[in-house]
């Protein structure tokens, strides 16, 4: 915790232990934007260790300090574990001759090279299945002590896992986060039983699970564990594996890969709020096992686990690193036998798309987040109706073959004891010659925001409201339930209620 006490910086000025100004701190570039802020790679002139700078946007000031930026910084100044980010402290920057104008604020964080989303866009990285283990397990480590201090994430994605070139994978971006009321996990009960209700406006639509689709309030720390799923499906695949174009295109690509939802497999299904809009599916078993047939079955049950409908009885992290998977050859990598990569952040992804006429798109989950991937550039365009998003998808370049470690079973592979730091060969390129594309593909940047929920096919119980702001809850809508979460994050850049309804439709 940060303790309310002065002391003296390096010139001589006062200011608060945990607070610094943005003075201690040279500039060496811009790392990447979005409707979260700016991030900003960075040397400290106290002791010359390299840092990331992420300058916190006040989009409107009359509002105060963004409430996710506070919930971030309150919880990572309470939590300490190597594969969780950490907040070394904050620097502000006064404003110079502008009245009254706010000062400017930034977290300050340990530099990392990379997040796991663009070492996957890196057309030269390919990786191997004891890599994937070794990122697998620390991530689960990670998670296992959020979860057992009863936190939950809420914004699990590729984009928010920050890689180092010393193979240390770090959890990043607690916006969404918030402290959780339950007992944490035990072995063998999954995630438990919640007794209270918290938003479903939460979790990137590619990493969300079914029950949140289905409008499940009473969640637990299994949000989390499917995000991990479609991580751990995203390392294999080397993209994401349920890339919906809107809630009710999301659902039928989970119920198409793990099966439609019963009251077999998911207990209490057909009583949660947005399930009229898939009462039409029908019924079909899924098809993991084909999915994924160039993987091991130890692999396989692991992903089965993770993306288990029911989320009662969805693996936890503490019984996941015990999985049979981790045990089994080959076994996973030290983080110290990884080979290094070039960087990969936002900026950084911009020069991959270049290198090939197709790449996959950022998460379609609205603008949250604080990594990379996890806020819309400005100059992204205009947001239509139309989500393209998906057209990208099927045989496209940066995918057109699996990575080395799909085919595990065609060449021998030494032990990782003694194995040495191998380049990893570039992928074969692919012909995408016969792909029409859109303006934005052509240009290299950002696909569009999805269409607001209002004007997707499937609307769950929650219409009327617009897009995704929060104000219409405590503001507008008087005081909220205690034993209700009213925290709605803001998906709309802080506008106003009144702004959002001016807004044309889309």
């Amino acid at each position: 915790m940060v303790v309310a006490s002065l002391e003296r910086d390096n010139n001589g000025s006062s200011r608060f232990r945990g607070c610094t100004s943005i003075r201690e701190y040279e500039f060496l570039g811009k790392l990447g934007e979005g409707t979260f802020g700016e991030v900003y790679k960075a040397r400290s002139k106290r002791d010359g260790s390299t840092v990331a700078l992420k300058k916190i946007l006040m989009h409107n000031e009359k509002d105060g300090f963004p409430i996710t930026a506070l919930r971030e910084i309150k919880l990572l100044k309470m939590l300490s574990h190597s594969n969780i980010l950490q907040l070394r402290e904050m620097a502000v920057e006064r404003s110079k001759g502008e009245g009254r104008k706010k000062p400017s604020m930034y977290m300050v964080t340990p530099y990392m090279e990379h997040d796991l989303s663009g070492l996957l866009e890196n057309p030269a990285v390919q990786f191997s299945e004891p890599q994937i283990k070794c990122y697998m397990l620390q991530l689960l480590e990670g998670l296992k002590y959020l979860h057992g201090n009863r936190i939950l994430h809420r914004d699990m994605k590729a984009a928010n896992l920050l890689i180092s070139n010393r193979g240390i994978l770090q959890i990043a971006d607690f916006g969404l986060a918030r402290p959780y009321d339950e007992p944490p996990p035990q072995p063998g009960k999954g995630g438990g039983e919640a007794k209270r209700d918290y938003t479903t406006l939460v979790v990137t639509r590619w990493y969300r699970p079914p029950e949140l689709l289905l409008q499940l309030r009473r969640y637990t720390t299994a949000i989390d564990m499917w995000g991990v799923g479609c991580v751990f499906g995203e390392m294999f695949k080397g993209k994401p594996i349920l890339a919906g174009t809107s809630d009710l295109n999301q659902a039928q690509l989970i119920f198409n890969l793990v099966g439609t939802p019963s009251e077999e497999n998911m207990p209490g299904w057909s009583s949660l709020p947005g399930c009229e809009g898939v009462k039409s599916f029908g019924s079909k078993p899924g098809n993991l096992s084909e999915v994924f047939k160039e993987q091991n079955p130890a692999a396989i049950s692991l992903l089965g686990e993770l993306l288990k409908l029911d989320w009662r009885k969805r693996i936890n992290a503490i019984d996941a690193l015990k999985h049979p998977y981790f045990s089994n050859h080959p076994l996973p990598a030290h983080p110290g036998e990884l080979p290094c990569f070039e960087d990969s952040h936002e900026f950084d992804r911009r020069r991959f798309r270049g290198q090939r006429a197709v790449m996959p798109p950022a998460p379609a989950g609205g603008s949250v987040g604080m990594g990379p991937n996890g806020g819309w550039s400005s100059n992204s365009g205009t947001r239509t109706g139309a989500d393209s998003r998906n057209n990208r998808i099927p045989g496209a370049a940066r995918f057109g073959k699996s990575n080395s470690h799909g085919s595990q079973g065609n060449a021998p592979r030494r032990s990782f004891d003694n194995r040495g730091n191998e380049p990893h060969q570039s992928r074969a390129k692919q012909d995408d010659s016969h792909r029409a594309l859109s303006s934005w593909q052509k240009e290299g940047g950002l696909p569009p925001k999805p269409p607001l929920p209002s004007h997707q096919g499937w609307v769950p119980s929650y219409t009327g409201r617009v897009g995704r702001d929060r104000t219409h809850l405590g503001r507008f809508g008087g005081r909220p339930d205690s034993n209700v979460d009213s925290y709605v994050p803001t998906y709309n850049g802080g506008e106003s209620f009144k702004e959002a309804q001016s807004k044309p439709k889309l």
